[in-house]
């Protein structure tokens, strides 16, 4: 835009970009090109910081914003040249505040600010899918197995409980599971629950939070 002499590089008038950036990105998804991940991201960046621009010089008033982002460009439906994932970048771009920046602003600061909210977008993408993919494995170390796996672990502990009890009468749930990772406490744990309900084994407990004794049944 600049070199077609469309906008001033001393002088750029942040929300007029916003709209010529989103008018190519119109035109691009008419004839059905393919649009990179990073580019809509800068779009997205830009409508964010149009809709601060507007909303400051409208003291409050939010009636401009609703048409902040024109009904005719559809991010949704634009052909992203790179991974999925930087949707999510671009969805974030869009929801949250930016540093504010002055209407009119030298391309130079422009480019510094759009290159740095880059980063920042990305490095809160990489936050919450992080955060994502160690829930996700925590729900999945908690998660009961189904019922065959389940029962394959049941006798599988039965059978090392018979030879602990050949050595001596009473064990104690630490010292069984002692080295274990969590999800193999977990299984321990509830196949000797289902072993004791089922007459296989006893269980003791002296008081909440206390070791766990186990026995055979008599």
């Amino acid at each position: 835009m600049v070199k077609k002499g469309e906008i001033s590089p001393w002088n750029v008038d942040v929300v007029e970009l916003a709209d010529k950036f989103l008018k190519k990105l119109e035109e691009a998804q008419q004839l059905d090109l393919r649009v990179s991940g990073r580019v809509l991201l800068y779009a997205a960046i830009l409508v964010r910081m149009k809709a601060e621009i507007i909303t400051a010089e409208s003291l409050g008033y939010g009636e401009e914003e609703e048409e902040l982002i024109p009904d005719e460009v559809d991010f949704s439906v634009l052909e992203i040249d790179e991974f999925e994932e930087d949707k999510e970048e671009i969805i974030e771009a869009l929801i949250t505040p930016r540093k504010k920046v002055k209407r009119f602003t030298p391309l130079k600061d422009l480019i510094k600010e759009l290159k740095r909210a880059e980063e920042v977008e990305k490095r809160r993408v990489r936050r919450k899918r992080r955060e994502a993919r160690q829930e996700k494995d925590f729900d999945k170390t908690l998660k009961i197995p189904h019922e065959e796996s389940m029962e394959e672990t049941i006798a599988m502990v039965e059978n090392v409980l018979k030879k602990l009890f050949k050595r001596k009468d009473v064990l104690y749930f630490s010292e069984i599971v002692k080295g274990m990772k969590i999800n193999e406490i977990v299984s321990y744990y509830l196949s000797i629950l289902h072993l004791a309900y089922r007459r296989k084994v006893e269980v003791y407990q002296e008081e909440l939070y206390k070791d766990i004794e186990i026995r055979g049944y008599r």
